[in-house]
């Protein structure tokens, strides 16, 4: 193989990268910093090989040799980043170059993921009281509701953010928000509960006259008539953590506009546990509705809640068969 070769492989699956990352609506600094970052990383890999003078076809240990290269003891996660960079990268030379070698991942993970923060009812309140406490009529108005919505449906911030008002379906039978192409290229309908419904009109008679009967076609909009900006929000939901006295445990992830959809997941299930429903039969149908890409996903809300480890456990159980023990 030729150096053009391996450079042209390079520069296909840096674009490759490039397009999937500004396809993500959440796209911005964070990732323009990782994506340079990865491209550095494999720009010194095709001079490793270059330097080693082009040897072909690619071996695993070819590859672990340039992942050691200046390797530190006391920095792992170093070498961990430059390993998985270089899989990515050797997994698609693969598609063209039967004869490439992946090297295997031999790092493992020195930390377990966090309980997530779940929210309590009262600590909902206080948010959306606090909400309303904001300076500006539309952004106490718009953030009272949006933080209604993600407790009550579970959709993701990214989602929200993007409905416009033909997405919210409030006359309909039954009153619906239609999530178009999102997360994994999915719509879905997410049917509200017809309070949530009903409050939701309540927030379109203010907003129209927060914006003295302007057109804004974002639902969640703001006095400019655009739609909410991720980052600003974040920024305001911080403030209002810091109203409602709400603070995570030692070893527990801080709050976020994300811990309403862990939030809404694990009330769902906890109810179905205290109902005695099949949880295992469900679990389909709240993957569907949180527009999970399937149920394995949806999984660990039960392994991650303390209260449900026990159900988790049963479901996991490959003594068990499905449906056994149930009426």
């Amino acid at each position: 193989m030729r150096r053009s070769d391996l450079s042209i492989h390079l520069e296909n699956f840096l674009a490759l990268k490039q397009a999937r990352a500004k396809a993500n609506p959440h796209f911005g600094s964070d990732h323009r910093s990782r994506l340079r970052f990865e491209e550095r990383l494999l720009r010194s890999f095709l001079a490793f090989w270059q330097e080693r003078g082009y040897p072909w076809p690619i071996r695993a240990d070819f590859a672990l040799d340039w992942v050691m290269t200046g390797s530190d003891v006391n920095h792992p996660c170093r070498d961990e980043k430059r390993l998985l960079a270089v899989r990515a990268f050797l997994l698609q030379v693969r598609t063209c170059e039967a004869r490439t070698e992946i090297p295997e991942v031999s790092f493992r993970r020195r930390y377990r993921r966090r309980t997530p923060y779940i929210f309590s009812d009262q600590e909902i309140v206080r948010l959306m009281d606090a909400a309303l406490q904001l300076r500006v009529c539309i952004r106490a108005f718009t953030v009272h509701a949006l933080i209604g919505v993600l407790a009550s449906t579970g959709i993701r911030i990214g989602e929200a953010l993007r409905l416009n008002l033909g997405d919210v379906r409030l006359g309909a039978n039954p009153p619906h928000l239609f999530i178009y192409e999102t997360k994994f290229g999915k719509s879905r309908n997410v049917v509200l509960h017809p309070s949530t419904a009903a409050r939701l009109c309540l927030y379109l008679e203010e907003r129209h006259a927060a914006l003295h009967g302007r057109h804004s076609d974002p639902f969640f909009t703001n006095g400019l008539l655009k739609p909410l900006i991720y980052n600003p929000l974040r920024y305001t939901f911080r403030l209002l953590l810091k109203r409602a006295g709400i603070v995570a445990d030692a070893g527990q992830r801080r709050p976020t506009l994300h811990s309403f959809r862990h939030t809404f997941a694990v009330k769902r299930l906890m109810l179905w546990q205290r109902e005695g429903k099949d949880i295992r039969q469900r679990l389909s149908h709240l993957a569907v509705y949180l527009g999970h890409y399937g149920p394995e996903s949806t999984y660990w809300y039960l392994s991650a809640t303390p209260e449900l480890l026990q159900t988790a456990s049963a479901l996991f159980d490959p003594q068990r068969l499905p449906g056994e023990g149930q009426q």
